[in-house]
């Protein structure tokens, strides 16, 4: 087979995979063909913008996209733009340009939601990955979760829950450091109680035994007297 035939082949089996996936008539349906489209649309992936962009490859293989774009359109909507990438050498020249923590791997699907860029934290553009062995409505419904908890109106929601359970979660270290010290002080008060409380008691014990040992002595004393000043007859 000829270089050319190869490309024919090629090309016949992208447009099989772009039928297959969405109907024709999907203006926002893209089957990135050529390094100019790829630039293309690295350059939209990165570009301002106000509304998402979804990536698709190819389930592995299986000559057909990884989600069919009529059940990704039950997900994101009518006008958000899908790229169907299934070229190893195009995706690869994407994911150099669009960098590491954007990348689109074959066998996936990711979204793009706008303010991406290089540096950006991966898991604010989710990515969803067709296992092997798991069900065709799995991995759509994977979409739609990711998809929706990623939205940055959610995100922007998710932030706020996590600050003020952050907020709360310092204010529950600070209370129980609090009642842990006031458990604290009042152990020792209670200790302190305790030994002045077995102090006075000793004390008064002594004083109780020294009462006594003192009364037992004015009795003795008498008695001496008046057995020392008895004379004989």
């Amino acid at each position: 087979m000829t270089g050319r035939e190869s490309q024919n082949l090629r090309d016949a089996v992208l447009d099989a995979l772009a039928s297959a996936g969405s109907e024709a008539s999907d203006p926002h349906y893209f089957l990135v063909r050529t390094p100019c489209e790829v630039e293309r649309l690295a350059r939209d992936i990165l570009a301002e913008r106000d509304s998402p962009i979804v990536g698709l490859t190819g389930r592995a293989r299986a000559h057909e996209p990884l989600l069919r774009v009529s059940d990704v359109r039950s997900v994101i909507g009518p006008s958000v733009p899908v790229h169907l990438v299934t070229d190893a050498a195009l995706l690869g020249g994407l994911n150099d340009l669009i960098g590491p923590r954007l990348r689109l791997d074959p066998g996936s699907a990711r979204v793009w939601w706008p303010g991406a860029h290089r540096r950006c934290e991966p898991a604010e553009h989710p990515v969803v990955v067709g296992l092997e062995d798991e069900d065709y409505l799995d991995t759509l419904g994977q979409l739609a979760h990711e998809y929706h908890l990623s939205h940055p109106l959610v995100r922007a929601h998710v932030r706020v829950i996590e600050d003020e359970r952050s907020l709360l979660e310092h204010e529950i270290v600070r209370v129980q450091d609090y009642s842990q010290r006031i458990h604290q002080r009042l152990r020792d008060v209670q200790i302190d109680c305790h030994l002045a409380r077995t102090r006075a008691e000793a004390a008064e014990a002594r004083a109780a035994a020294l009462e006594q040992a003192a009364a037992s002595a004015c009795w003795a004393v008498p008695i001496r007297s008046r057995l020392g000043g008895a004379q004989p007859e």
